[in-house]
């Protein structure tokens, strides 16, 4: 039933997905405090330096999670129908980002995730849109601008920095101008950091200190057992699509194939991070925005209905079951 309203028409997709947003926010207000997990600011540059002096009530730190969700949400469905690596209409990426989104934030804090994914996001639209243009200087600064931006709110994000190399493979011939200013693109936000840094007498090379202990926790993952369902689901869906890739192709267009070329790295790059998380409400966050891309796509194509709303079911009976643990039903 929810795949065929989340994938034909538009207005019934938003009006769809704004309902379902509602009730997630209601949730959210409902979960005791004995579930609120709390989270090191410091362990993120800029997140940590804007908001940890901060003390907003948890009201507000709710409703913060809640439009940082509904941004993201809109930016991946802008970003993949304009780019139609999904098919037109097809709002499922934008809902699997925000039920992803929302089986983690039970924290009575902002998730810098949250903060960081809408640059990864935004990054994403500047790769793409360089595809077949000449001399895109401005599009490839921008994406270096970004993850490194993303890595600051968010540390392990650094991992994803590579991506913006391994794009430029997929996408554009080598051309030595646009590499230099992918690459002070990155550097730029640091730059500037440092340098403002410098000058209030503060730790400049902090920046450095953090990225290299983001380097030495690499850990076994850690989930709750409430998690496994959707764990599990989301695994096996993200398996059938690889093998739909597989055997289908990744698309009919040179354009579309290269879009899905570059998501499956970045779900590479993605779980490689979800390793050097050990809060198990944490385990899926970094592999959501591909995830959401790839699941949505797989699951809006699904000719036969009934098997595409089985599919679904059971995915959101995995959520289902970890709203149920928090709300102490279970």
């Amino acid at each position: 039933m929810i795949v065929g309203l989340l994938k034909n028409r538009t207005q019934v997709s938003i009006f769809s997905i704004a309902i379902i947003c509602i009730g997630l926010l209601a949730y959210n207000y409902t979960i005791p405090p004995s579930f609120f997990e709390v989270y090191n600011t410091n362990d993120n540059l800029l997140y940590g330096l804007i908001f940890h002096d901060f003390a907003f009530s948890s009201f507000t730190y709710k409703l913060f999670n809640f439009i940082l969700v509904i941004i993201g949400s809109v930016f991946l469905a802008f970003v993949t129908n304009k780019n139609e690596i999904v098919s037109k209409e097809n709002f499922l990426p934008a809902f699997f980002y925000i039920i992803f989104s929302y089986s983690s934030v039970t924290s009575n804090q902002l998730q810098p995730i949250l903060i960081a994914n809408l640059f990864i996001i935004m990054s994403l639209y500047y790769i793409y849109n360089s595809y077949r243009t000449d001399n895109a200087l401005s599009d490839l600064f921008n994406v270096g601008f970004l993850f490194s931006l993303a890595s600051c709110f968010y540390t392990y994000y650094i991992f994803i920095i590579p991506l913006g190399i391994i794009s430029l493979y997929i996408l554009k011939s080598f051309n030595w101008r646009e590499w230099l200013c992918y690459l002070f693109g990155v550097f730029a936000p640091l730059y500037l950091f440092m340098s403002v840094a410098y000058l209030f007498g503060s730790d400049y090379l902090r920046p450095f200190y953090l990225f290299s202990e983001a380097l030495k926790h690499i850990n076994t993952p850690i989930f709750s057992e409430y998690f496994l369902v959707m764990i599990l689901s989301s695994g096996f869906l993200i398996l059938l699509a690889m093998f739909k890739y597989i055997v289908n192709g990744l698309g009919s267009r040179v354009k579309i194939q290269k879009a899905r070329y570059i998501l499956i790295w970045l779900t590479v790059l993605c779980l490689i991070i979800s390793f050097f998380n050990t809060a198990s409400s944490m385990f899926l966050l970094p592999c959501i925005i591909p995830f959401s891309i790839i699941i949505g796509d797989y699951v809006g194509e699904i000719k036969q209905l009934k098997l595409a709303n089985t599919l679904m079911t059971i995915f959101i009976v995995g959520f289902l079951i970890i709203c149920f643990h928090n709300l102490n039903f279970i």
